[in-house]
């Protein structure tokens, strides 16, 4: 996959002929100048890449909700004798369900 340079070179050689003809007190504006370049085109990268979403996934919350419900699926059902102990783990693994859902939905 062809991925453009985020610095072309014809923008540096711009650059370097500009330094050129204007002389070393106009450094600093160049430099600003080519920065500001290389900023709008990594602005542009990041939003092509995924805009408004993350790039990385954080698994954190997912897997520390699976060992609390298997913690919790353990302790309804050996406390808790017939129904009353299932009920209670589905009742854990709904709420676990909806806190991970509302978390993913607000990233």
């Amino acid at each position: 996959m062809y991925r453009p340079a985020v610095v072309e070179r014809k923008d540096v050689e711009a650059a370097l002929q500009a330094r050129h003809e204007l002389g070393p007190e106009y450094d600093d504006q160049i430099v600003d100048a080519l920065a500001e370049k290389i900023e709008k085109r990594l602005d542009e990268r990041m939003q092509a890449k995924a805009p408004g979403r993350p790039q990385h996934l954080d698994l954190r919350l997912p897997l520390g909700s699976m060992a609390l419900g298997v913690g919790v699926t353990a302790v309804a059902t050996s406390n808790a004798h017939g129904a009353g102990g299932v009920i209670i783990a589905i009742v854990a693994w709904i709420a676990i369900g909806v806190v991970n859902i509302v978390y993913a939905a607000r990233r």
